[in-house]
């Protein structure tokens, strides 16, 4: 895994001012989140939630880094969600008062550590669950425990992944929860993302829908044990679209709505991307917030070795950025030797990726030289993110200013 850039010359540098990218100055390649965008990105999402009456709960699985979690929370989310019990420990440790478990909670050493959280801490803490068996083992544990859990009811779309799938009948899964004093239905939970095709936008708000009515039918037969029950989905593809489809039926805001994307902060030039634009071209709520998601996170580079007429092989592989969703895109180029920055030229393609290596093909006139820098966006954060331990964070003129741990 990869760790923190190192001052060249001072190592010092970076407490008194900042190590600069483009002098040279750090160890590549490096992971770099520009301030600005996510300044940006955390503010737009904001707004859209605010507009859109609803919280947000943004899963934290994209960074696990604490530092984000916090800057996210400052701007507004409501709490941070997350996918093993492990991430949620962490979460804890850095300060994070209200998480959800979008997952189930499954195993005797996990409801071992989630009760002496909630004996120990005073955390707001919510796991799904999909099955009256996941049920009766919680219920048996924490019941002998004699401690409390918040349980969200998870609806799965029909051949997608966890998640109940019988909506007009949950009666064998209320009934479970009833026999247990431990377990405290606080509302439904959901993932919409594995819903595609291409009619997938009918199918995801009517699946909406169809959750909104059977959490509004529980409430009226009081099956939730607490007053304001949670309704939760939307991931980074269909939040708009969950979010309007909810907010639209809760006039009376008889439920907490909270969405859950997680790569918005981050954002990327490719997936998400594709998802923003398709949120841009349906929503109007979406365009009336000031501005757009920016892709933020890029990784550095030096051109190693220039073996053949029209390709280029760069210090950058596997082992350092996402390759799963498409792989890394050259957007900057930085001659070393005359000190100029400037945009890549289109024509340069990445056409294959190896542990420590990128391969591009370069167009006739390109004079891409040994010890350029090379400034690549990136698809999928996740997997970015998931190969380093320290992030750079850098300002508009690729000074970085702070680094940010992870706790993959």
């Amino acid at each position: 895994m990869n760790e923190v850039i190192k001052g060249a010359g001072n190592p010092q540098s970076l407490a008194y001012g900042g190590w600069h990218i483009l002098s040279e100055e750090v160890s590549f390649p490096v992971a770099v989140l520009s301030q600005s965008a996510i300044n940006n990105n955390a503010k737009w999402m904001s707004d859209f939630c605010q507009k859109a009456e609803v919280n947000l709960a943004p899963h934290g699985k994209t960074t696990m880094a604490p530092a984000l979690f916090k800057m996210q929370l400052e701007h507004g989310a409501w709490g941070i969600t997350l996918a093993t019990v492990a991430q949620v420990l962490n979460a804890v440790n850095h300060g994070v008062k209200r998480i959800i478990l979008a997952n189930q909670l499954v195993g005797k050493y996990h409801f071992e550590q989630i009760a002496n959280l909630l004996e120990s801490t005073n955390v707001e803490f919510y796991c799904f669950v999909d099955s009256v068996e996941n049920a009766k083992q919680i219920g048996r544990f924490f019941d002998a425990r004699k401690v409390s859990i918040n349980i969200l009811l998870e609806i799965g779309a029909k051949g997608g992944r966890c998640g109940w799938r019988d909506l007009n009948n949950a009666e064998a899964f209320l009934a479970a929860c009833k026999q247990h004093p431990s377990l405290k239905l606080a509302g439904i939970g959901f993932y919409e993302g594995v819903i595609s095709g291409s009619n997938a936008l009918e199918k995801v708000t009517n699946f909406v829908e169809e959750i909104y009515q059977l959490a509004n039918t529980l409430k009226q037969q009081h099956a939730f044990d607490v007053t304001k029950p949670i309704i939760t989905g939307a991931g980074s593809a269909w939040y708009d679209i969950v979010a309007k489809t909810l907010a639209k039926h809760n006039h009376q805001q008889n439920f907490n709505l909270v969405i859950r994307p997680g790569c918005y902060l981050i954002h990327d030039t490719g997936i998400y991307q594709d998802a923003q634009n398709a949120v841009m071209a349906r929503s109007q709520l979406a365009c009336d917030v000031t501005g757009d998601l920016a892709s933020s996170l890029t990784v550095w580079a030096y051109v190693v070795s220039r073996p053949e007429a029209g390709l280029a092989i760069v210090g950058l592989g596997k082992r350092d950025v996402a390759f799963d969703a498409g792989l890394p895109k050259a957007e900057l180029i930085y001659h070393v030797d005359n000190q100029t920055l400037q945009a890549a030229d289109a024509l340069i393609e990445t056409v294959k990726i190896m542990d420590q290596h990128v391969m591009l093909t370069l167009p006739d006139n390109c004079n891409l030289k040994v010890g350029d820098m090379v400034c690549f966006s990136t698809s999928h954060p996740c997997l970015t993110f998931d190969k380093w331990r320290q992030v750079a964070i850098a300002d508009d003129d690729w000074v970085i200013r702070k680094t940010i741990s992870t706790f993959f």
